[in-house]
């Protein structure tokens, strides 16, 4: 059995196979944010493997894959932590591929930039769905918030390229809906730091 569970969302039959990963497809059409950030979050209840992370239907893993996850779980073992993240590849058409570097790990810093945490993203399953339960639902963007929860309970970095992000001009993460969806994100998350102290 393995370890790790991709979540995928996508409006087409998800036919993804990644070796050593269950591919847990939710096949939907996602008309706003809302519907995405429910439908993320109710996919994330399913899993079932101690560790997760989301995969969009039109990215992809680098070869290795497997050893990048693996170097997650061992860190987030070694270090207590309920998050790893890695470095991504961004790929756009026309241009060439760009490693977008990150950073250790500070809840502070993360709170205003959200993609310090961006792709990949492993979670700590039982974590993650404790956190997730509890999230408020509508017009919000599930890894910002998601993310930086987790990074309350312990995250790390490693430097390994990890994914790679198809990004593409007219993709659902362009859209106006999404960018207030982020903002309500940030909105949340300052509302969560100031009552935490």
């Amino acid at each position: 059995m393995s370890l790790f569970t991709a979540i995928v969302l996508s409006a087409k039959t998800i036919t993804l196979v990644l070796p050593g990963v269950q591919v847990l497809g939710c096949t939907q059409v996602l008309r706003s944010p809302a519907e995405l950030h429910a439908t993320r979050l109710k996919a994330l209840a399913k899993v079932q493997t101690p560790f997760c992370f989301y995969l969009d239907d039109d990215d992809a893993l680098p070869d290795g894959h497997l050893s990048v996850l693996q170097a997650c779980r061992d860190k987030m073992q070694v270090k207590g932590a309920a998050l790893a993240y890695t470095d991504e590849i961004v790929r756009e058409a026309g241009r060439a591929d760009v490693r977008r570097t990150t950073y250790d790990y500070d809840s502070d810093l993360h709170a205003v930039r959200p993609m310090l945490v961006h792709h990949l993203a492993v979670m700590d399953t039982a974590k993650a769905q404790t956190i997730a339960a509890d999230l408020p639902r509508c017009n919000f963007w599930t890894e910002h918030m998601l993310y930086w929860a987790l990074g309350r309970l312990g995250a790390t970095y490693v430097y390994r390229t990890g994914y790679i992000w198809n990004r593409n001009p007219r993709g659902f993460s362009r859209d106006p809906r999404i960018l207030a969806a982020q903002v309500m994100s940030s909105r949340w998350i300052a509302m969560e730091r100031r009552g935490a102290q």
